[in-house]
């Protein structure tokens, strides 16, 4: 069995580990579908039912693949159980439904022991590969693309928008756009398109499109309001290559922007590049949150930055660690974190920036390459 799963089962001590969270089944076996995945230290199968077999068997060739058909969800674990003579088996308590837990409970509990391991498979995913970094990379190289071509339809000039914008003006059919005759959901769905015609399989999460007073909610949904000049629209998005998630956020400027929010844009910015600058492995994440929370607060805004400054991005968009006010991790190097500050002022609007980064052995690897520089939208 492989190393992923003979360090799960030796980290929850047991004999046998019954993995249900579909990042934790990938990870482990390779397992893209509905099912679950069992693994012991020299054996794993993935129990599935005939919409996924073909594929389990593509995907996990080292894995037994067992269709439930004709014997029942359950029966697979409670046979490999007997079979095997399993002492104990650990279940992912956080993820399982009671429902499903009462289930395996009923056909397991007379022949083994079930143990919650809890996190215990998350904790593997933590520190990510050279390939695991390279494939979030992808995912975030297209978000910048999708990125720049949003813009230069916007009208924005290449120049603006750096090396990306100018890589993707060579081959991008610029479709024009009016910023102010837009609503927040066309915007949103104009750069979903770009995401997955870029190269992204799906979304990593619902895309953020919030202008004007809608700034102020940082997980705004997108509405039929339209753009206004003077106005800040924060655009927050991902999407996900070969199952890894990207996550990035730009604020750009409808027309000229407002001093005050200039502003709150020039503290934010401030900020992050603090952050970007200081991160270090062997800092904790509460270390790395102040970096950018104290910035925020000597100018004036602490009420206003509410969330965390980042989480740990990966097979999941929100995976840990983070850096928070309350992280007591220690950050190591293979991490991939988000550094997103922000200023959110209800009845006045919102400003956040974030890039994704990858802990090195002597500070930060930023995957995000789009400009941070404030864009006006002419």
């Amino acid at each position: 069995m492989n190393e992923k799963a003979i360090k799960l089962l030796s980290d929850a001590k047991v004999d046998m580990a019954l993995l249900t969270d579909e990042a934790n089944m990938r990870y482990i076996a390779g397992f893209t579908g509905e099912g679950y995945v069992l693994v012991t230290r020299e054996w794993g199968r993935v129990v599935t039912d005939s919409r996924y077999t073909i594929a389990a068997r593509l995907e996990c060739p080292d894995f037994e693949v067992i269709d439930w058909a004709g014997k029942g969800y359950y029966k697979p674990a409670m046979d490999a159980a007997k079979e095997k003579n399993i002492r104990s088996v650990g279940y992912e308590d956080i993820y399982l439904t009671v429902s499903a837990f009462r289930q395996f409970e009923k056909k397991l509990q007379s022949h083994v022991k079930l143990k919650p391991i809890g996190d215990k498979a998350d904790a593997l995913r933590q520190v990510k590969s050279a390939e695991e970094i390279e494939r979030i990379r992808e995912a975030e190289r297209i978000g910048d693309r999708a990125f720049a071509r949003l813009m230069l339809d916007f009208g924005v000039k290449k120049d603006v928008l750096g090396e990306v914008g100018k890589q993707v003006a060579a081959y991008h059919v610029v479709t024009p756009m009016k910023a102010i005759q837009t609503t927040e959901k066309q915007v949103a769905a104009k750069l979903e398109f770009y995401l997955k015609d870029e190269g992204g399989e799906r979304l990593s999460f619902d895309t953020i499109a919030a202008s004007g007073l809608n700034g102020a909610m940082p997980h705004a949904v997108p509405t039929d309001k339209k753009l206004k000049r003077g106005e800040l629209l924060t655009l927050d998005f991902g999407c996900v290559y070969k199952g890894y998630c990207s996550d990035m956020t730009r604020t750009v400027s409808i027309g000229k922007p407002l001093s005050s929010m200039q502003k709150i844009y020039d503290v934010v910015l401030k900020a992050q590049q603090t952050a970007l600058d200081k991160i270090r492995p062997g800092m904790t994440g509460k270390e790395i949150d102040a970096l950018a929370r104290d910035v925020i607060q000597k100018e004036g805004y602490g009420e206003f930055f509410g969330h965390s400054l980042g989480h740990s991005v990966g097979l999941k968009i929100h995976e840990k660690p983070g850096f928070s006010t309350k992280e007591k991790t220690v950050i190591q190097p293979g991490m991939v974190v988000s550094v997103e500050p922000g200023i959110y002022v209800e009845n006045v609007g919102g400003v956040r920036i974030e890039d994704l980064v990858a802990v090195t052995e002597s500070g930060i690897d930023n995957l995000a390459k789009s400009v941070k520089e404030l864009i006006a939208i002419p």
